[in-house]
Protein backbone atom coordinates (compact mmCIF):
# COMPACT_ATOMS: atom_id res chain seq x y z
CA UNK A 1 0.00 0.00 0.00
CA UNK A 2 2.00 3.20 -1.36
CA UNK A 3 0.25 5.74 0.80
CA UNK A 4 0.51 3.76 4.18
CA UNK A 5 1.81 5.74 7.43
CA UNK A 6 3.38 3.00 9.01
CA UNK A 7 5.69 0.18 7.41
CA UNK A 8 4.57 -2.31 9.81
CA UNK A 9 7.01 -5.69 9.48
CA UNK A 10 3.85 -7.98 9.58
CA UNK A 11 1.50 -5.86 7.71
CA UNK A 12 -0.52 -4.86 10.55
CA UNK A 13 0.15 -2.85 13.91
CA UNK A 14 0.81 -5.13 17.36
CA UNK A 15 -1.50 -4.74 20.04
CA UNK A 16 0.50 -1.85 22.64
CA UNK A 17 2.40 -1.49 24.36
CA UNK A 18 5.62 -1.29 22.42
CA UNK A 19 8.01 1.42 21.63
CA UNK A 20 8.90 4.09 19.33
CA UNK A 21 12.08 5.41 19.12
CA UNK A 22 11.51 9.39 17.62
CA UNK A 23 15.16 10.53 16.07
CA UNK A 24 14.83 14.37 14.34
CA UNK A 25 17.67 15.52 12.19
CA UNK A 26 19.27 18.18 10.20
CA UNK A 27 21.25 16.68 7.25
CA UNK A 28 24.62 18.37 6.18
CA UNK A 29 25.28 18.89 2.37
CA UNK A 30 26.97 17.28 0.75
CA UNK A 31 26.82 13.62 2.57
CA UNK A 32 28.94 11.12 0.56
CA UNK A 33 28.31 7.18 1.66
CA UNK A 34 24.86 8.20 3.25
CA UNK A 35 22.63 6.90 1.06
CA UNK A 36 24.24 3.43 0.85
CA UNK A 37 24.63 3.22 4.50
CA UNK A 38 20.80 4.29 4.76
CA UNK A 39 19.84 1.16 2.49
CA UNK A 40 22.37 -1.16 4.46
CA UNK A 41 21.21 -0.18 7.95
CA UNK A 42 17.21 -0.32 6.92
CA UNK A 43 18.01 -4.01 5.57
CA UNK A 44 19.92 -5.18 9.06
CA UNK A 45 16.94 -3.73 11.17
CA UNK A 46 14.31 -5.48 9.71
CA UNK A 47 16.31 -8.78 10.57
CA UNK A 48 16.54 -7.81 14.04
CA UNK A 49 14.48 -9.69 16.78
CA UNK A 50 12.18 -7.16 18.19
CA UNK A 51 12.06 -4.69 15.29
CA UNK A 52 8.30 -3.55 14.64
CA UNK A 53 8.50 -0.92 11.68
CA UNK A 54 8.82 2.44 11.36
CA UNK A 55 7.47 5.45 9.54
CA UNK A 56 9.18 8.18 7.86
CA UNK A 57 8.97 12.21 6.98
CA UNK A 58 10.91 14.51 4.56
CA UNK A 59 10.92 18.01 4.48
CA UNK A 60 13.99 19.26 2.69
CA UNK A 61 17.01 18.75 4.64
CA UNK A 62 14.83 17.44 7.80
CA UNK A 63 13.75 14.40 8.76
CA UNK A 64 11.82 12.24 11.05
CA UNK A 65 12.34 8.72 11.13
CA UNK A 66 10.34 6.58 13.57
CA UNK A 67 10.93 3.04 14.43
CA UNK A 68 8.63 0.50 16.25
CA UNK A 69 10.40 -1.97 18.54
CA UNK A 70 8.95 -4.94 20.78
CA UNK A 71 10.52 -3.97 24.06
CA UNK A 72 13.59 -1.78 25.26
CA UNK A 73 15.61 -5.18 25.13
CA UNK A 74 15.70 -4.65 20.59
CA UNK A 75 16.07 -1.02 21.32
CA UNK A 76 19.32 -2.21 22.72
CA UNK A 77 19.97 -4.85 20.33
CA UNK A 78 20.02 -2.33 17.45
CA UNK A 79 21.95 0.34 19.63
CA UNK A 80 24.86 -2.19 20.01
CA UNK A 81 24.91 -3.59 16.68
CA UNK A 82 27.71 -3.22 14.33
CA UNK A 83 26.09 -1.42 11.44
CA UNK A 84 24.67 1.25 13.40
CA UNK A 85 27.67 2.08 15.61
CA UNK A 86 29.33 2.66 12.33
CA UNK A 87 26.28 4.40 11.05
CA UNK A 88 25.85 6.70 14.07
CA UNK A 89 29.88 7.83 14.16
CA UNK A 90 29.79 8.82 10.59
CA UNK A 91 26.46 10.65 11.17
CA UNK A 92 28.42 12.59 13.71
CA UNK A 93 31.18 12.88 11.52
CA UNK A 94 29.85 14.16 8.52
CA UNK A 95 26.52 13.82 7.60
CA UNK A 96 24.17 15.39 10.62
CA UNK A 97 23.80 19.19 11.30
CA UNK A 98 22.03 17.95 14.20
CA UNK A 99 19.55 15.67 15.71
CA UNK A 100 17.72 14.52 18.14
CA UNK A 101 16.50 10.94 19.16
CA UNK A 102 13.75 10.37 22.40
CA UNK A 103 12.55 6.39 23.36
CA UNK A 104 8.95 6.82 24.04
CA UNK A 105 6.23 4.09 25.23
CA UNK A 106 3.38 3.37 23.04
CA UNK A 107 0.28 2.86 25.16
CA UNK A 108 -2.39 3.19 23.28
CA UNK A 109 -2.71 3.53 19.47
CA UNK A 110 -5.79 4.16 16.78
CA UNK A 111 -6.17 4.75 13.51
CA UNK A 112 -8.60 5.92 10.89
CA UNK A 113 -8.81 5.37 7.10
CA UNK A 114 -11.30 6.99 4.64
CA UNK A 115 -12.76 4.16 2.20
CA UNK A 116 -14.55 6.22 -0.63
Amino acid sequence: MPDQLVHWMHDAPPEPPYYATVFSSVKRDPRPGYDAMDEATMRAVTELDGYLGHQLVHQGDRSLFIAYWRDLEAIDAWREHTLHRMAKEKGRSDWYQRYRFEICRVEQASEFERHE
